[in-house]
């Protein structure tokens, strides 16, 4: 991606900073730092949801050692909405103290008017990371937040921040204590000294668990203000004398050091560049299946013939509507129009005035297009529509010409206004998923209610389109030199790598099968695509036969390999053993059901689009059961054994009959993809998302006529 002009929002602590130096390590340009403070300057720490405000004294030297220019805006107002996502439409806009941000921001776009992006240090943090991204949005700038998931990202160590911090050379202190397990023997220590690292990790074990952030700071435990760091960005050190810190014991065990007196310091002459490690592209389970895959498919890949199966477009595309206690669903809404855009404000008009639709019950979507050119234009009026936080995950694809003839747009949508719902919406750059590329969430989870007072709570989780972007980039995964087969699994790999790290946070411990399509406009050997899926799939649900972090093996029980390869035991004072922050939620040992599709154009041309609802329910189990008819069912491992979703392949007219007949448990969610022809009778019993694609494929690599996907009301 091209280079990005960066305002960098500091608050003077160590993440913020450090951020700064991710955005010149993935190669923008920080051309200005922004801050905001206390309204009254004497005030040392105000009491603010969103803003650390202790150590605002410092910020002006911080920017005259990094040489850059620095603007500041008071903070006024207070946390009017105080949810986790923030909506600037909903009349708190003028009092909430995160509109500050925006008269900051825009002040500094009219001084540089170059600017295109805002950098933050958000790393696990909602309430943040999303006030940041609305402000950012709405003045049409990138957010970048390098730091989100950081915790979670490989090596899988809470720690792993801080020792990057220390390997740089940056030096950022504790100024603020403000928890139990934290005394005032923390303050002016240098966050990232082993020995801090290792007094961290204990107080944290005490009081929290791991991957909560505490080790990092991230609820509230500790403040910092960073005084030095790596060239080129830092030209100067902020030094304060001992006698110039002063501590001041508050309520409940907090405590602060005012520092006066503080002064510059010029460097030497800068020498070499230290620019922060880049966290590992792969998971460590999907780098692994990276070689696997490959070597298996190399030897078992079937030589097929590429045969295109869809004889003839849909003659018709019916709306259906249907109605249950867990949703409602409206499906395949056409209009009369000229152009997509004609057609695309006709169907939200219907939504509107004829199916009563408000945007905020629409938990999912599904958009049929004839041609992927027609997508900016639908996607604007698409997202005037959907415009609140948390807008329904979707699925976009282009038919082409498998839609009837005067079809350029069809939309069908998941909701239900009665059904509590919990949405993941990251908006920023990052190295953990793509950001989104448009008005949709990452997921959106539908909250069941308990059938019991004892038993779990459980949620239904839509989840978007997944493609193979690299996160940081926003750029399609594309290495050379490769060959077809490499180029496959790379791709169906990382995108399917997305769609598990979205399921992690999620809590999603099954996937109710996957459908995998396939861009016949990107890809020529479609056939290696659909053979990698399956593998891919297939790999992700098997048990591991090793832990994924063989390195550690042999070495010495209090010794991080880590702090081994780049110096930081030389001390004689260790870390300690590295605790895994991995988070692996998904059933082992239980494959759902796979089929992959054939469409004409993806989003951003890519070559693979996974597609998947995923459930999550603490400690439930589940299997695969399979009959001799195509049909697979998933259902719980326990009690009645109730199916909870289920998958029928159709291969010929004979099964096309048997689903005239067959009982169907009651749905909730019925999609019907097409490569053939079926009869109207199949398609009015079923009332589905309808899906038109051009080729279908089993697990195996079989063709198919079509396939049906239903989840069942419960």
């Amino acid at each position: 991606m091209p280079p990005l002009n960066v305002v960098a929002l500091v608050s003077g602590g160590k993440d913020s900073l450090f951020s700064i130096l991710h955005c010149m390590a993935n190669g923008h340009h920080v051309i200005a730092l922004g801050n905001l403070h206390p309204e009254q300057s004497s005030l040392q720490d105000m009491d603010s949801f969103m803003y650390q405000t202790v150590g605002h004294n410092m910020i002006d030297l911080i920017a005259q050692c990094l040489e850059l220019p620095l603007y500041r805006q008071a903070i006024t107002g207070s946390a009017v909405s105080t949810s986790k996502t923030y909506a600037a439409s909903n009349g708190h806009q003028s009092t909430d103290e995160v509109e500050n941000m925006s008269a900051l921001l825009t002040r500094i776009k009219s001084e540089h008017p170059t600017v295109n992006a805002v950098s933050t240090g958000a790393i696990l943090s909602d309430y943040q990371r999303t006030r940041v991204e609305s402000v950012a949005i709405r003045l049409g700038l990138t957010p970048l937040s390098y730091l989100w998931q950081y915790p979670f990202l490989p090596p899988y160590d809470e720690r792993q921040l801080l020792s990057d911090m220390s390997v740089v050379g940056q030096d950022s202190r504790i100024i603020k204590v403000a928890s139990g397990s934290l005394d005032e023997a923390f303050l002016w220590t240098n966050v990232a000294d082993v020995r801090a690292i290792a007094r961290l990790t204990k107080a944290a074990e005490r009081f929290g668990q791991l991957g909560d952030g505490a080790v990092v700071g991230e609820g509230g435990e500790y403040e910092t203000l960073t005084i030095d760091g790596p060239s080129p960005l830092w030209k100067q050190r902020i030094e304060v004398p001992d006698a110039a810190r002063h501590i001041t014991n508050g309520e409940g065990g907090t405590a602060v050091i005012h520092l006066s007196q503080a002064s510059l310091v010029r460097k030497s002459q800068p020498g070499e560049t230290h620019l922060p490690r880049i966290p590992a592209l792969w998971d460590h389970t999907f780098d692994a299946f990276r070689d696997s895959i490959h070597a298996e498919m190399q030897e078992r890949l079937p030589r097929q013939e590429y045969v295109e199966r869809m004889g003839r477009p849909l003659s018709t595309i019916r709306t259906f509507t249907s109605s249950s206690e867990a949703v409602d669903i409206t499906a395949n809404l056409v209009a009369p129009g000229k152009s997509a855009a004609d057609q695309t404000y006709q169907i939200i008009s219907d939504l509107k005035e004829i199916y009563k639709i408000d945007s905020t019950s629409v938990s999912h979507t599904t958009i049929l297009l004839r041609s992927m050119n027609d997508f900016p234009t639908i996607n604007k009026i698409y997202g005037n529509f959907f415009n609140a936080p948390n807008p329904p995950s979707r699925v976009t694809v282009a038919c082409g010409d498998a839609l009837p003839k005067d079809v350029r747009v069809s939309i069908s949508l998941n909701h239900n206004t009665n059904q509590q719902r919990e949405g993941l919406h990251v908006q920023s750059q990052s190295y953990w998923a793509p950001a989104n590329i448009g008005p949709y969430s990452q997921a959106i989870a539908i909250i069941k209610p308990r059938l019991t007072e004892s038993s779990s709570a459980s949620s239904l989780v839509y989840i978007a389109g997944q493609i193979p972007l690299v996160p940081a980039t926003m750029e399609m995964h594309a290495p050379t030199p490769t060959t077809p087969v490499r180029l496959a699994i790379e791709q169906t790999l990382l995108s399917a790598q997305h769609l598990f790290r979205i399921g992690q946070i999620m809590k999603v411990n099954l996937f109710l099968g996957a459908l995998v399509f396939i861009g016949r406009d990107a890809v020529s050997d479609t056939l290696s695509y659909v053979h990698a899926a399956a593998h891919v799939w297939t790999a992700l649900h098997q048990r591991p036969t090793s832990t994924f972090d063989d390195d550690s093996e042999g070495q010495d029980e209090d010794v991080d390999v880590w702090d081994l390869k780049h110096g930081l035991g030389r001390s004689g004072v260790s870390m300690g053993e590295p605790k895994s922050t991995y988070r692996d939620t998904v059933q082992k040992a239980c494959v759902p059901p796979f089929f992959a599709a054939e469409v004409q154009t993806l989003p951003r041309n890519a070559p693979v689009e996974w597609c998947s609802t995923g459930w999550s329910e603490r400690g439930a189990k589940f299997q695969v059961k399979r009959d001799e008819k195509g049909g697979q069912r998933l259902l719980w491992s326990s009690g009645d054994q109730k199916p909870l979703a289920g998958w029928v392949a159709l291969r010929d007219e004979e099964d096309v009959q048997h689903v005239e007949r067959m009982e169907l448990p009651r749905c909730i969610v019925c999609t019907l993809y097409v490569a053939g022809a079926v009869p109207d009778t199949v398609v009015e019993r079923l009332r589905p998302v309808l899906v038109p694609c051009f080729r279908l494929w089993d697990g195996d690599g079989n063709d198919l006529l079509a396939v049906l996907s239903y989840v069942v009301a419960r």
